[in-house]
Parts: structure tokens; C-alpha cells; sequence
């Protein structure tokens, strides 16, 4: 028997029942096939995502097996095992039309999950909750949820190769064992309607503020939690039920409700909707993925003077440059491009930063910077947009913009720096906070061993201590920034 047969490419651990999920492999399983060392049925097939080099993204289900798989090259075509159905149909209930999507996996086993997906075309009351005109309410067979659970037993490389996380490390030990904790106190909405997304103080409805569902996804792969998996997985489906707007394809923002305030692009994310699409192989959240995308490409920056803001220009580029990264669109990637443009044109080499009309003074040329935007959202967005397209000009001030900024926090000071004026030669009026979120924002973009050695600093370890504090008005929110953050799974 050829060796390349005997190479074991994934191997996890399965609760009762089957389990499927997406995950990366070698590229030349497509040619060779897979299967499973010892018994149960094995199915899979090529996920239409890109992976790294020599990489490939496929879809496996399992069932009939022990505790413990593994798979290696060699073995069925795509498909062999288990069926997917998808059916649709629309029907009155009362006077509301009510138009339903069933979708069926049946493994070999005899296991059957279903997924309902109801949309509501008009604003109704239904089994005791009230939803609004385009709300969607997905249903679910109860052991459908847990089938991705195996992710948390594949080996932490496997989120690294991808991208998802950082290569392990001790530096954020101390962050995430307080982030665990937090997590544990964060309090979904009620109902249906509500679960998945959480509120803060002023009876404000975060919708996800942040990309809730990518800090908790985050986490719980750091941690192998799966109660947090879990709710990553809410937060997902919530995403793609209750807050789209299918004018836009964006989110609603924040609000007194889920669908009141209007979509902007400086308030839409993405990335925890599409990994959780990609590893869960839920198609449909990679659709709405696709939507949110395609909707921030259609919807550039138009403010001017002092309503200009770094988030409507970082943010989107963040996300689609995230999008690009797993899926190929020539359409999204033109206006990442140009929204990088756009903030290379912000560069201003004597202050150091990229400056917005929001942060211009009123007399003279100097900015008032916020730099735990500039450190935690738009260095991250620029140099992931370098990842894909290298510049050589941009490249230098990204590398200018950071240097300014971990000389500002390097300074032994209380707290760390989150935003300040400064003028040609001088920075004054500068704020610095102990225990406050947008704290770790400004360690985002900074260099590993320059991290490394900013965090055995007095002055920093006081900046960051239990935070988010777990009776926070806000939790939901700060724990969000805090644990989204990919520095603090080093």
C-alpha cells in the first residue's frame, strides 16, 4: 500500500451522535479522497472557500463511529454518505404569510437533523413574540446545534493555518482566564427573538456591537469551551435573522431595538458570521456573509469635513478584506482597494497618523488623535489590505503609524493612551485609562516582541487588569472589544 494512504490528515473527537463541520486539509485530498481508520461512515466534500497554500476547505460528516476519529488520504468521493435536502414553501398563518425553508441532513446512521427557517413578510405576532416585516426565526432539530462541537477538539494549529487565530502563546494568559469569567456573566435577551444578542446600559440592544459573535467564537477555540461555541453559534444565526436589512445587506445599528437605527458601514461586521459559515459549513450564513460584503462595497464614505470618521473608512475595509481572505470578489475587492486608497491619502508624515475630518481643530493644523481606532482598527485593516496587495509607500507609513503609537504607550505613565491632540512637534491634552476597553484596542497593531515587552510593564498590567469589570453596565460590549482582540490569544 503506497504510504500517502497512511497519512492521517484529521483526527477529533466526536460527541454521541454524528458531527459536522468545516475545516481545512491538504489540498491533495481533493485527488485522493478521504476516509476513516477504523469503523463509522464517512462524508465530505470541497467547501468553496480558499485556504492557505496547499491547503483546501472541505465539509466532514460522521456517524457510527467511536469516541475518537481520524482520517486519512485515500478513500471515498465527495458525498458518500449523507444527504442533503433543501425544501421550500410559503403558506398563510392568520392573515401573515409565513414563507418557510426546511433543510434536511440525513446521515447514514439514520440520524435526521431539520433546520426551518421561517420569513415573516409583514410585521406579526407569532408564538407569543412580536416580529417585524423581513425578520427571519430559524428552527432547529434539537441535536443539529451540537454536530460542530468536534472543532474543539482539533488541534489549535488548525484555527492558526486559517487565520483565525494567533500562533499560541502565554502573553494573553492572565487576559482570557478573566475574559472566561466575564463571559460567564454576559446574559442573553430574552425569547427567541432575543437570544443570541445581548443588551447594555440605557435599555440599548447592542446587535452584536463589536462582532460579539467573533470574540466569543474566538474564545471558545482558545479555551475548547463549548458553551461558548455555542453561543457564538446563536449570535450567527441572530446576525442573519433579526438584523439585516435586505435594502442595504447591511445590519441595523445599535438601538432601542434590533431593526430601529439604520445601517452604516461603520457599524457592520462580518468576520464572526463567516467563520462561523466556513466552520460550521452553514451555507446560509455564508451567504448573508456574501450580502453584508457586497453591501459594504456598495456603500462608501460620503461624509465630508468634520462628519469624515475613521470607522466608516477602517471598519469596512477591516471586514472586506476578512471576506477576501476566505472568498474570491473581484467586486468586493475593488473597493477595499479603494477604501485603502482612500485612507493613504489621510497620511500625514509630520504628525504621524492618518488623519479624518472628525479629529481636525477648528483653528490651526493640528489633529486630535484617537489612537485606540488608529491602533486597534485602522493599522489592522491596512495591513491586512497589505497581505493582499504589498505597497511599498503605504507600507512605510503603516510602519511610521505604529512606531509613533508604541512610543506613546511606552512612556511610564499611568494607564495606557487612548487618545490625545497633538500639533508638529508636541502632543498634549492626552487621556490615559486604566480598565477600559479601548485600552487593549491599542495593542492591536503592535509587533510581537514590542508586545511582549510593553506587557511586563508595570504601567500596562494596571491598564489591563480584570477588565471588562464583571458587574460593567456595558459588559456585553466590553467584553466584545476585549475578546475579539487577536493579540490576546498570544
Amino acid at each position: 500500500m503506497p504510504l500517502v494512504l497512511l497519512q492521517i490528515v484529521l483526527a477529533f473527537a466526536v460527541d454521541p451522535g454524528p458531527a459536522r463541520f468545516g475545516a481545512t486539509v491538504p489540498q491533495r485530498v481533493l485527488d485522493s479522497g478521504l476516509t476513516l481508520m477504523g469503523p463509522g461512515q464517512l462524508s465530505w466534500r470541497p467547501l468553496p472557500l480558499c485556504a492557505p497554500k496547499d491547503q483546501c476547505w472541505v465539509e466532514v460528516a460522521v456517524s457510527g463511529t467511536g469516541r475518537r476519529v481520524r482520517m486519512q488520504l485515500g478513500g471515498p468521493a465527495p458525498l458518500s454518505a449523507l444527504q442533503h435536502k433543501d425544501l421550500a414553501m410559503a403558506r398563510d398563518e392568520a392573515t401573515t404569510a409565513v414563507h418557510e425553508r426546511t433543510s434536511e441532513w440525513h446521515f447514514a446512521d439514520g440520524t435526521v437533523d431539520t433546520q426551518r427557517v421561517l420569513t415573516f413578510a409583514s410585521d406579526v405576532e407569532w408564538r407569543g413574540e412580536k416580529y417585524t416585516a423581513g425578520e427571519m426565526l430559524t428552527e432547529e432539530s434539537e441535536g443539529l446545534p451540537r454536530r460542530c462541537l468536534s472543532l474543539l477538539t482539533l488541534p489549535r494549529v488548525q484555527f492558526e493555518r486559517m487565520g483565525l487565530l494567533p500562533p499560541a502563546g502565554r502573553l494573553g494568559q492572565e487576559v482570557r482566564a478573566h475574559l472566561r469569567r466575564a463571559a460567564a456573566a454576559l446574559v442573553e435577551l430574552p425569547g427567541r427573538r432575543g437570544a443570541g444578542d445581548y443588551a447594555r446600559s440605557g435599555g440599548v440592544v447592542t446587535n452584536l456591537e463589536f462582532d460579539t459573535t467573533l470574540a466569543l467564537l474566538r474564545l471558545a477555540l482558545a479555551l475548547g469551551d463549548e458553551t461558548l461555541l455555542l453561543a457564538a453559534r446563536r449570535s450567527a444565526l441572530h446576525l442573519c435573522d433579526r438584523d439585516i436589512d435586505s435594502r442595504t445587506g447591511l445590519p441595523f445599528q445599535h438601538g432601542p431595538d434590533h431593526r430601529i437605527n439604520a445601517p452604516a458601514p461603520g457599524h457592520a461586521w462580518l468576520q464572526g458570521l463567516l467563520w462561523m459559515g466556513a466552520l460550521c459549513a452553514d451555507e446560509r450564513m455564508l451567504t448573508v456573509a456574501a450580502q453584508i460584503a457586497r453591501g459594504l462595497a456598495s456603500a462608501p464614505p460620503m461624509a465630508q469635513g468634520s462628519g469624515e470618521r475613521a470607522r466608516d473608512y477602517a471598519w469596512p475595509l477591516l471586514e472586506l478584506e476578512s471576506y477576501l481572505q476566505l472568498r474570491p470578489d473581484p467586486v468586493v475587492a475593488l473597493a477595499a482597494t479603494e477604501m485603502a486608497l482612500a485612507i493613504a491619502a489621510r497620511y500625514r508624515p509630520e504628525l504621524h497618523t492618518f488623519c479624518f475630518g472628525e479629529g481636525s481643530f477648528t483653528e490651526g493644523d493640528g489633529y486630535f488623535e484617537r489612537g485606540w481606532l488608529s491602533a486597534g482598527v485602522v493599522l489592522p485593516a491596512l495591513r491586512a489590505h497589505l497581505a493582499r496587495r504589498p505597497d511599498p509607500e503605504l507600507r512605510r507609513a503603516v510602519d511610521d503609524v505604529t512606531a509613533a503609537l508604541l512610543e506613546r504607550i511606552g512612556q511610564g505613565r499611568g494607564g495606557l493612551p487612548t487618545h490625545w491632540r497633538i500639533v508638529r512637534g508636541g502632543t498634549f491634552a492626552e487621556h490615559r485609562a486604566e480598565r477600559d476597553p479601548k485600552a487593549f484596542f491599542m495593542l492591536e497593531a503592535l509587533p510581537v516582541a514590542d508586545l511582549r515587552q510593553l506587557l511586563q510593564r508595570s504601567h500596562v498590567q494596571r491598564g489591563l487588569s480584570e477588565t471588562p469589570a464583571l458587574d460593567d453596565p456595558d459588559l456585553a460590549t466590553s467584553f466584545t472589544m476585549i475578546a475579539r482582540c487577536a493579540w490576546v490569544y498570544r
